[in-house]
């Protein structure tokens, strides 16, 4: 079924096309967390790690002022071309500290490693505002245990929940696999603390079942700043 296995996390360039049709992960992740950010005329906005741009192309339209920053320069030239080269940073350096209202990081930390999930966990308290949110969010560790949603399939696990491992699945949509990272709710939620961000909420993606389990795809933790 699978063609495209993307272990890295510079490979995701590879299947951009894919990830441009995935309308199901559009309509659970990206229509959940746009209602949260409320009115966004002039709200600056960072999405870190936007892939080719699609969610901030929305955010854009909604009068959102954007930026992205992604790792791979594939992934910022194709949100150059929605959004404008202007609106993009190459680097991390150039991301501007106590700025934004809003950091979103979608799908990003469950395909990096532990220490780069610390800093990028950083970098995201770094860059915003003392009153702004950050929004990170990933596929829902609870589901380690499920082999079928409606958009991946698992193999049965060779760990438990509490431990922090890697391993296989594919994407349903696109039909390729990825190396996902799980680590427990817990884990990261002590990584936040450690940083010096509060956890303010905690939102998952809306509820539905397939095979007779009850299926969240999405976790959405929503952050601020200690004082």
């Amino acid at each position: 079924m699978a063609n495209k296995l993307i272990s890295e996390e510079t490979e995701w360039s590879r299947v951009s096309e894919e990830l441009k049709a995935e309308k199901i992960k559009l309509a659970y992740y990206d229509n959940t967390l746009i209602p949260f950010l409320g009115k966004l005329q002039k709200k600056k906005v960072l999405d870190y790690g936007a892939g080719p741009g699609i969610l901030v192309t929305a955010l854009k339209k909604l009068g959102a002022d954007v930026k992205v920053y992604d790792l791979s320069e594939d992934m910022r030239k194709q949100a150059s071309q929605k959004i404008g080269k202007e609106n993009i940073y190459d680097t991390v350096k150039e991301i501007p500290e106590n700025n934004f209202d809003f950091v979103i990081c979608n799908l990003v930390l469950c395909i990096v490693s532990e220490d780069e999930v610390k800093r990028i966990v950083k970098n995201i308290k770094n860059s915003l505002n003392d009153h702004g949110f950050a929004y990170i969010g990933f596929c829902n560790p609870k589901l380690l245990n499920v082999p079928e949603t409606k958009l991946d399939l698992r193999p049965t696990p060779k760990h438990k929940y509490e431990e922090n491992h890697s391993y296989m699945k594919t994407k349903k949509e696109g039909g390729y696999q990825i190396i996902e990272n799980h680590r427990p709710i817990e884990w990261y939620e002590k990584v936040y603390k450690d940083t010096g961000l509060k956890l303010v909420d905690t939102i998952f993606t809306p509820e539905y079942e397939l095979k007779q389990r009850k299926i969240k795809d999405f976790i959405i933790f929503k952050l601020k700043k200690t004082k």
